[in-house]
C-alpha cells in the first residue's frame, strides 16, 4: 500500500506537532515528510517533495495559506485547511466541500477528516477541482468569495457577484441572472449562497426568493404592493415585511 506524503505547514509548533503526532498515532497509510511554519519555506518544500497532501494554517504572519496557493498555477496536492473558529471560512470550505480541522484541533475529527482523505485517495477521487475553485474566487485581501461557480454545461463558470443583476430561487434551483443578460442555474438552494450574496452591501434581499443588486434598479415605487423594475425592465414585487427596509435602502441611494 502506498503512504500518502504529507506536509505540515503551520506557524505554531505546539500545532505542527499535534498534527504529526496525531498522523502517525491515528492513520498509519500516512507519512509526514517535511514541516514549516511560513509559507515561504512551505512553496520550497512542496516543490522539493511534491506531496499528496498538504495540511495548511489558513492565517500565518508574512502569508495565508491561500497566499501560497496562489503561487502555484494548478495543484498536483490535496489540502486540509487547519483554521480557528472563523464561521465565514468554515462555510467557504463547506461550500466547496474541502476539508478542514479547527483548532484546537479535536482528536476524534481529525482521525475522520484522516479517514475521509485516505478514502478518496483509495478510490483516486480528487477534491482539487474545488480547491481550485475556491482559490480562484476568494479575495485575499479581504478574505472572502467574490466569484460563484456554477455548472453549466461541462464547465464550471465562476460568477462575479458584483456583476450579478438579480439572484432567484425557482423550485427549489437558484438562478443567476447576470448584467450582460446571462442566465445560469444551479441546482444549490438560495440558502447556500446567503454566506456569500451577504457579503455584498449592495445586495439586498427583497422578498422570501429574490436578491437584487441595487446598482440594477431603475425605478420603484412606495405604494403598496412595492415594486422594484431592474434595468432589464424586469420587476419583483417587495414583500410588506422587508418594504421598510428596501425604501430605506433606496433613498439612501
Amino acid at each position: 500500500m502506498n503512504k500518502i506524503n504529507a506536509i505540515i505547514i503551520d506557524d505554531e509548533f505546539f500545532n505542527r506537532e499535534l498534527i504529526r503526532d496525531f498522523v502517525l498515532k491515528l492513520n498509519p497509510s500516512y507519512n509526514i515528510i517535511g514541516e514549516t511554519d511560513n509559507i515561504t519555506e512551505g512553496y520550497e518544500l512542496i516543490i522539493q517533495f511534491k506531496p499528496d497532501l498538504v495540511f495548511l494554517d489558513v492565517k500565518m504572519p508574512g502569508g495565508s495559506g491561500f497566499d501560497l496557493l496562489s503561487k502555484f498555477d494548478s495543484h498536483s496536492f490535496e489540502v486540509v485547511f487547519v483554521t480557528g473558529f472563523d464561521e465565514y471560512a468554515i462555510k467557504a470550505f463547506e461550500f466547496n466541500a474541502l476539508d478542514y480541522v479547527l483548532k484546537p484541533i479535536d482528536q476524534s475529527k481529525f482521525r475522520k477528516t484522516l479517514d475521509n482523505v485516505k478514502a478518496r485517495f483509495d478510490n483516486k477521487l480528487s477534491n482539487i477541482t474545488s480547491l481550485n475553485n475556491i482559490i480562484k474566487s476568494y479575495d485575499k485581501s479581504d478574505s472572502y468569495i467574490t466569484k460563484i461557480p456554477v455548472h453549466h454545461k461541462d464547465e464550471v463558470i465562476l460568477l462575479d457577484v458584483d456583476q450579478l443583476m438579480y439572484i432567484q430561487s425557482i423550485d427549489g434551483y437558484t438562478t443567476f441572472f447576470t448584467i450582460n443578460s446571462e442566465k445560469y442555474v444551479s441546482s444549490r438552494k438560495l440558502s447556500d449562497f446567503e454566506f456569500i450574496i451577504n457579503n455584498f452591501p449592495n445586495f439586498a434581499r427583497i422578498n422570501k426568493g429574490v436578491y437584487v443588486n441595487l446598482k440594477c434598479i431603475k425605478s420603484y415605487s412606495k405604494g403598496d404592493p412595492c415594486l422594484i423594475k431592474l434595468m432589464n425592465h424586469v420587476s419583483f414585487e417587495v414583500s410588506r415585511r422587508k418594504k421598510t427596509e428596501i425604501l430605506a435602502l433606496l433613498d439612501r441611494k
